[in-house]
């Protein structure tokens, strides 16, 4: 049964009791006030016939008074004795009308009424000494008393037929009070058990299953088995199903983050304000080498070197922000000694009043790192040198100051002189990526006019445009934008030279300058061959090139990693795109506009150059 439906039942039965109540004693009310009203119509219509008989018998006994004393006074009979009587006979026969038991002494009262009072008539006047018929006043009392016993016996008779037709039952009037009061009773007797009845229909239906949901409620927050599931297609039934469903969803999701935690390649630890370890996964015994019942209840510091616990002792003395992640990294000491580099990635807690933190093993990173570092050092100081000086050393010879060069060792000194100068290249870009991965390249941000920038670009690889007979058109209109010169000159050049790479023998390229977003937009458009989609970010990471293309051994790999790590440094984005200018690509870059510095006096704004 639904919720709504238990709740209408609540509702409904007692109206629908007390609906039944009401209606029954307004039937037994009505009833009694039917039963008295007709006794009180009989009683009233029967007081009205002793009414008019007494005034009929009074109005006879003062014309035989008159008469039959003598020396008493007289009253002679008037008009308005005679409208009385008709008047009271009227009245009872008004009340008398819905009456048909009673139509034939209506008829008759009517008759012998009027007939009454001519003979009450006939007897004033004849009781008038100056009429001739004065003396024959005893013959008209004969009569008048003969038609007021016929009147007398219709009043008889009037109220005979009432008191068959509406006899006095005092017995059913008694009964009718007694039902009234027994249907009282038994009606707040029954209310009195109906409202037990709902109380304990909604304690069983409604009270207790809340009651219980509460409880499971409580149990899902402290992780204890719930009651069994309700049984039942109500609301509340439903509920209790779905508090079940979240308790198992919970549950799969704790399990999991056990197992995560507990699994997870890293050491996930709780500790409070003083250091003292709360919890700890499995993982500390292969980080560490203790098992997690062996920490905890220690101090964290003990696992930490004694000249970098003050440091530990600073990040977590200073930071309670919840919400926010506090990272670091600090070395941690193993069981056997062993120290290792961690980097931590903590959060506080307020209601649990510790910390939650991650501690992952970074060692053989650091190692890699330091690795490079030697690596990059290498290249810097043992192979940079030694090549500069093969490359001088070509130079020297080419120069003849050895001696005359023959044509083929000419040949051979040139292809050795680039095959240097490629390796100088790649030592360049391999310490340039170095630098700007790392973050340590520092940029001279100015405000420049950009078509300095492309003029300057233009001119330094003019010698690779004029051997390709490629023309390269600059933009018309000059911006001024916020930047390292030396490093935009680097980028703009590293962009060139691969639109050169790529353009056919007689081709063109256009650079085109526009201002997007209140930034400005530098776009290199060529006529090659085009950048595939599936390319179009993977050629901006380090030593990533199409391998498909026979240009792809012209370069190193690293000139468009470093143009992306040099735009973004400026604030801006790099990407390449199909050109909407010439049929090859277009890459792009956007810069920070600066305010105008009018017009560049030693470069033009706009130059052509055509091989």
């Amino acid at each position: 049964m639904k919720l709504a439906t238990k709740g209408l039942l609540v509702v409904s039965v007692p109206l629908i009791f007390q609906l039944i109540i009401v209606s029954v004693l307004a039937v037994l009310l009505w009833q009694a006030q039917e039963l008295a009203s007709r006794e009180a119509r009989v009683k009233d219509i029967i007081a009205e016939c002793n009414r008019v008989a007494t005034n009929l018998g009074s109005t006879m006994q003062s014309v035989f008074s008159s008469n039959s004393e003598p020396g008493s006074p007289r009253r002679p009979l008037q008009q308005a004795d005679f409208d009385f009587i008709r008047t009271s006979v009227q009245a009872l026969q008004q009340k008398l009308l819905d009456q048909p038991e009673e139509a034939k002494n209506i008829q008759r009262l009517s008759q012998f009424t009027e007939k009454f009072i001519r003979q009450l008539q006939a007897a004033r006047e004849a009781d008038d000494p100056a009429r001739p018929d004065h003396g024959s006043q005893d013959l008209l009392q004969l009569k008048l008393f003969v038609t007021g016993g016929h009147l007398f016996d219709i009043f008889n008779n009037m109220i005979a037929i009432e008191n068959q037709t509406h006899p006095e039952q005092p017995e059913q009037r008694e009964k009718g009070r007694l039902v009234i009061r027994l249907w009282l009773l038994a009606a707040v007797g029954f209310s009195a058990l109906a409202a037990v009845g709902l109380a304990y229909f909604s304690s069983m239906t409604i009270r207790k299953p809340l009651e219980r949901m509460v409880k499971n409620a409580q149990r899902i927050s402290q992780r204890q088995a719930l009651e069994p599931q309700m049984v039942g297609n109500d609301e509340l039934a439903n509920l209790d199903r779905v508090l079940h469903s979240v308790n198992l969803a919970i549950e799969e999701a704790l399990t999991n983050e056990r197992n995560l935690i507990n699994y997870a390649a890293d050491l996930v630890f709780s500790i409070d304000r003083s250091g003292i370890f709360q919890s700890l996964n499995p993982y500390s015994k292969t980080m560490l080498g203790f098992d997690p019942a062996e920490l905890i209840g220690t101090s964290v510091l003990l696992l930490i070197p004694k000249e970098d616990r003050e440091t530990a002792t600073q990040y977590f003395s200073s930071y309670y922000k919840e919400n926010e992640t506090l990272s670091f990294e600090i070395r941690m000491q193993k069981r056997d000694q062993e120290v290792i580099d961690t980097s931590w990635s903590a959060i506080w807690s307020q209601r649990e009043d510790s910390f939650f933190c991650v501690a992952h093993d970074v060692t053989e990173r650091k190692h890699v790192e330091r690795l490079k570092q030697d690596f990059i050092a290498m290249i810097s100081h043992d192979l940079r040198t030694p090549l500069m000086s093969v490359l001088s050393s070509i130079n020297l010879v080419q120069s003849g100051a050895t001696g005359e060069v023959s044509a083929p060792v000419e040949r051979e000194l040139n292809s050795a002189e680039r095959s240097v100068d490629h390796l100088i290249e790649l030592v360049n870009d391999l310490l340039d990526f170095e630098k700007l991965e790392a973050g340590r390249m520092d940029f001279d941000i100015v405000p420049i006019h950009i078509n300095e920038i492309v003029n300057e670009s233009v001119r330094m690889v003019q010698a690779l445009s004029d051997q390709r007979h490629v023309s390269i058109e600059s933009p018309t209109k000059d911006f001024a934008v916020a930047g390292d010169q030396r490093k935009l000159i680097q980028v703009l050049v590293n962009l060139l030279s691969n639109a050169l790479k790529h353009s056919p023998e007689g081709g063109v390229i256009k650079v085109q300058t526009r201002l997007v977003d209140g930034m400005l937009e530098l776009s290199i458009h060529d006529q090659g061959p085009g950048v595939p989609d599936e390319f179009a970010e993977k050629i901006f990471a380090p030593f990533e090139q199409i391998s498909h293309r026979p240009t792809a051994a012209l370069g190193t790999g690293l000139g468009l990693a470093i143009c992306k790590l040099v735009v973004e440094g400026h604030g801006g984005k790099i990407a390449v795109r199909h050109s909407d200018v010439l049929p090859g690509s277009a890459f792009w870059f956007t810069l920070l506009t600066a305010p105008n510095l009018g017009a560049p006096a030693s470069v033009p704004a706009s130059r052509n150059t055509r091989g």
